[in-house]
């Protein structure tokens, strides 16, 4: 798909006329970037507040603490928003980054433009600031859901809830996750090696079965 079918297509710009795009997307400034695989696209404290839209791929949200050590707070995906609320004068001195999981496609908006509506695009302006607080409440959603999971005690735990809201998500025991092991064990908060040995000792037990990232939860099954 170009460039346009893909904007479109996006969450943030649903109800808004496609013909009224071009206009809108000039006046905030719009560029399109294609980063390789664990290439940052963008950081803060930025020189510039901008916001990012997901057009393919996928995009890991990083935090990292006074130490240097990272952690995996959520991967976003096509349609998503990054960048907004770290774009706020008040967030600015967070350290927050966005990492191309794979390769992908990224549109970057100027943040200020974003909110304050100029004379060209007035008309469908306020349409797209109502659908990015829709996506942002759907990603403090999410982030709820993290804090659900990693505040469990165990790294069994920690597992079982993580893959029984995947489920729900899915509306199946069989579902399909969007993470590896090392991206898992990082948004667990755990340690990789015994991530893979609960992960082991759980498919002995006959709770869970497994192949690469496709899991099955069998403790649910009739």
């Amino acid at each position: 798909m170009d460039t346009r079918e893909l904007v479109v297509a996006c969450p943030l710009f649903r109800g808004i006329d496609p013909e009224e795009l071009t206009g809108m997307l000039k006046c905030m400034s719009a560029r399109e970037v294609s980063p390789a695989r664990g290439e940052f696209i963008m950081s803060t404290p930025g020189t510039a507040p901008l916001m990012g839209v997901v057009l393919e791929g996928e995009v890991d949200m990083i935090s990292e603490d006074y130490f240097g050590k990272k952690s995996l707070l959520s991967v976003l995906t096509v349609g998503s928003v990054f960048g907004e609320s770290y774009s706020c004068l008040k967030a600015r001195n967070r350290t927050i980054a966005y990492q191309a999981s794979g390769r992908c496609r990224v549109l970057l908006l100027d943040y200020d433009r974003i909110l304050h509506a100029c004379k060209l695009v007035c008309r469908f302006h306020h349409r797209m600031i109502e659908n990015m607080v829709e996506l942002i409440a759907e990603k403090n959603l999410e982030l709820i859901e993290k804090l659900e999971v990693t505040s469990r005690t165990s790294i069994r735990e920690k597992l079982l809830t993580y893959l029984t809201r995947q489920a729900e998500r899915a509306g199946s025991l069989t579902f399909t996750i969007p993470l590896g092991r090392t991206e898992l064990a990082e948004y667990l908060c755990t340690d990789r090696s015994a991530m893979t040995r609960e992960l082991a000792r759980m498919k002995e037990e006959g709770l869970i079965d497994f192949e690469k990232r496709t899991f099955t939860l069998l403790a649910w099954e009739a």
